[in-house]
């Protein structure tokens, strides 16, 4: 869900940045950018998934063989007892918040040095996006 909502937000984005640019062909940008997304996404998944399972493991909670590899660890320990609030969490937070924020930051530089040709600079690889947010605020009003 928090993925589905940071890969429109990362479309409307680079279509911008396209925009700014005077890309030709804004389209293949917007989904360069976006398929950059899901490999980064992708990538941080397998790494949080592989991270928690060995937690899991260190702990000696029994992850099963039923549920899927991917979630196997994260659902277990959330759902278990032995789990503390604070490991729980940091867990959630490890496989929920990262990978999208991670795919938002290679889509990031991609827009920043191949799309915009700027140097990554922190300021840089973060622009344009308060003037996305006003460009869709304003998509809301009406003129009556």
């Amino acid at each position: 869900m928090i993925g589905g909502v940071f890969i429109v937000l990362v479309a409307i984005w680079m279509y911008q940045a396209a925009v700014k640019a005077q890309k030709d062909n804004a389209l293949v940008w917007v989904v360069l950018g976006c398929v950059v997304f899901f490999v980064v996404q992708f990538v941080m998944v397998k790494l949080s998934s592989t991270f928690a399972e060995m937690t899991m493991a260190a702990s000696s909670v029994d992850i099963g063989s039923s549920d899927s590899p991917e979630f196997a660890g994260r659902a277990k320990l959330i759902n278990s007892e032995s789990s503390g609030g604070f490991r729980a969490f940091f867990l959630f937070f490890i496989a929920d918040i990262l990978p999208p924020f991670f795919g938002v930051l290679g889509a990031g530089l991609v827009r920043t040095i191949v799309v915009l040709k700027e140097k990554p600079t922190l300021g840089n690889l973060f622009s344009g996006i308060k003037e996305m947010f006003i460009d869709i605020g304003r998509s809301f009003k009406t003129s009556q």
